[in-house]
């Protein structure tokens, strides 16, 4: 009885690493291999925050709202999904399992929902950071002829 229990878990940990895994090592590839490239990207978009965005509180106070809206979700996600393996685990229960395995698709579906937004974030920081690549280019072609 102990077995099927021990092979859901296995499956669910599974697909949890195909999830998660990939995301934290795609994070290192992306990463500058000169650290100068990397100093560089990061005064321009200091610079690019100073010239054009002004500090808005309720802007930063709504951010922190969501931040705040999102963690709890997740929070619950989690422990609803712990709760009812555990339930499931003590039960002896199918019926249990598959509702477990119903949370856990809803958290993956979440987690990529957030992923995605991260993303979106992340692709519009970029394109500030090409915009101002493109309007002051540091490179200079020098010719000896």
């Amino acid at each position: 009885m102990v077995t099927p229990v021990i092979v859901a878990g296995l499956i669910l940990a599974a697909v949890w690493g195909l999830y998660l895994l990939p995301g934290m090592f795609g994070e290192r590839r992306s990463t500058p291999l000169n650290s100068t490239e990397e100093f560089d990207r990061l005064t321009r978009v200091i610079a690019d925050v100073q010239r054009r965005a002004t500090y808005d509180a309720r802007l930063s106070n709504n951010r922190d709202q969501m931040r705040t809206r999102r963690r709890r979700a997740l929070a619950a996600l989690i422990i609803i999904a712990i709760a009812t393996l555990v339930i499931a685990w003590r039960r002896h229960s199918l019926n249990w399992l598959l509702v477990h395995i119903g949370i856990d698709a809803c958290l993956a579906w979440y987690l990529a929902m957030l992923s995605q937004i991260r993303q979106r974030q992340a692709q519009q920081l970029a394109n500030r950071y090409a915009e101002n690549t493109l309007e002051e280019s540091p490179v200079r072609v020098v010719s000896q002829r």
